[in-house]
């Protein structure tokens, strides 16, 4: 499975370059994870990234600080719409 660290350099929310939060690990069905570290509002950011990667498939888990907070399969809903 690879994982991808996002660097600041690729982050679009100026609170996400400021120290502290969540980390949020977004899952996709390619087995690719994508991890964003210092997310203040991880129920926000789940709303925002939708299917946008659809290069990599659908999501199928996302973790905030390594707990499953979402998974397909389990939760009835898309992870945007929670």
């Amino acid at each position: 499975m690879a994982e991808l660290r996002v660097a600041d350099k690729f982050r679009t929310n100026d609170l996400s370059l400021q120290p502290g939060g969540y980390e949020v690990t977004v899952v996709y069905q390619s087995g690719q994870r994508f991890v964003y570290d210092k997310v203040k509002r991880p129920g926000y950011y789940i709303k925002s990234i939708s299917a946008k990667d659809k290069g990599y498939g659908p999501i199928m888990e996302i973790l905030i600080d390594g707990k499953v907070s979402w998974k397909l399969g389990v939760n009835d809903t898309e992870p945007w719409e929670i």
